[in-house]
């Protein structure tokens, strides 16, 4: 399949300092040797070397940053920041060691009482699209149940020191596992401060439909740490991803450096699969939006067939320039509720869905204004 060639060029619609062009260019695991000339070049001019950093960490991708500067340019970035990138870099590495540790642990409780568990996001993706623990900013453990049985992985967390997020009780459970407005169940251990998200849906059910169920009888076997896990196929991680990241408009670019990387490492993947996926799930302009943005922003190659598609809808385009716009700004955002909702209605292809968030937005401006 062709693919639509298009590098890395200044969005009008973003901060084009040079700090954040230097962090677009530095977020991949493989750079071309043009790309490593314009890193060398950026990093010679008068770079804000705190706002990069703490940009980068915002974004979820200091390690990225770390990892480029450290294999092309590391005599050229000043002793102080790039000491400070090095023990960032390496305090994440020992994190996400630790948790994948928690993580098989955990599963392996799972599996003896016949619990089929997805590692979700996390340590296992960043194994199986970056091929480095290392190389991924994460710091909690998402684990995809199917419904039934989110309550017993509850107590196998219990018997583990952790504690709900919130206390309920068991009929205010049953309802909130119910509620189409809940995706997940927070459990915390406050002494080794592990935040760990019981999932069975991928998000909200106003936001994507997506539930463990859809996706179980197409898992596929994983080797994390030498241990055989469930794992999603490219097909369902691509639309996942993208849901994931426009749930919460996008706000932390790390997510298309995510989708980006998936792109770049696994060239085959089946483009009318991940499509008719999306089109089953009602969040296909959330798929061509997730990857109109890596195309814009991170330089990725998209199938002509596909660019075709993302073209053929304005909508898209039109939504991205209005996304790119707060991905580096000049001075805080305030949160945007409304902006966020009429976001949030235009991403959806279908009336139906669009009525559903419609729906949810007026019960909680009813909620809020009975407690007010």
């Amino acid at each position: 399949m062709k693919t639509f060639p298009k590098p890395y060029t200044k969005n009008q619609s973003i901060n084009v300092r040079p700090e954040v062009e230097l962090l677009l260019s530095c977020a991949r695991t493989q750079i071309d040797d043009e790309r490593a000339q314009r890193i060398k070049s950026l990093v010679k001019e008068d770079i804000d070397w705190q706002y990069l950093i703490a940009t980068a960490c915002r974004h979820k991708l200091m390690p990225l940053l770390y990892n480029s500067l450290n294999k092309i340019c590391a005599n050229a970035v000043p002793e102080k920041a790039f000491k400070e990138l090095r023990e960032l870099f390496q305090r994440n590495a020992q994190r996400n060691l630790f948790l994948s540790g928690e993580l098989l642990k955990i599963l392996g409780l799972l599996k003896e009482r016949g619990i089929v568990a997805l590692p979700y996001k996390g340590q296992v993706l960043a194994t199986a699209i970056y091929g480095n623990l290392a190389l991924r900013q994460s710091g909690d453990l998402d684990v995809m149940v199917q419904q039934p049985d989110v309550l017993e992985f509850k107590e196998v967390l219990l018997s583990l020191g952790y504690r709900p997020e919130i206390e309920l009780t068991p009929s205010q459970e049953r309802a909130f596992l119910q509620a189409k407005t809940e995706h997940s169940y927070n459990f915390f251990d406050e002494d080794r401060a592990i935040l760990l998200e019981i999932h069975w849906r991928i998000a909200p059910k106003y936001t994507c439909p997506i539930e463990a169920k859809d996706l179980w009888d197409k898992l596929e076997p994983f080797s994390f740490f030498g241990t055989k896990i469930p794992n999603l196929s490219l097909e369902d991680w691509l639309p996942i991803l993208c849901v994931h990241g426009s749930r919460h408009r996008w706000e932390v670019v790390g997510w298309l450096a995510d989708i980006a990387e998936l792109i770049r490492s696994h060239p085959e993947i089946n483009w009318e699969k991940v499509i008719a996926q999306s089109n089953k799930f009602g969040c296909r302009r959330i798929l061509f939006l997730g990857l109109f943005l890596v195309n814009e922003l991170l330089g990725v190659s998209i199938p002509t067939e596909v660019w075709q598609r993302i073209k053929a809808e304005p909508e898209v385009t039109s939504l991205a320039d209005s996304v790119s716009k707060d991905f580096f700004p000049e001075t805080d955002v305030p949160e945007r509720f409304l902006t966020t909702t009429i976001y949030q209605i235009r991403v959806r292809e279908r009336l139906q869905d669009k009525l559903l968030y419609l729906e949810s937005f007026i019960h909680w401006l009813m909620t809020r204004e009975k407690s007010s």
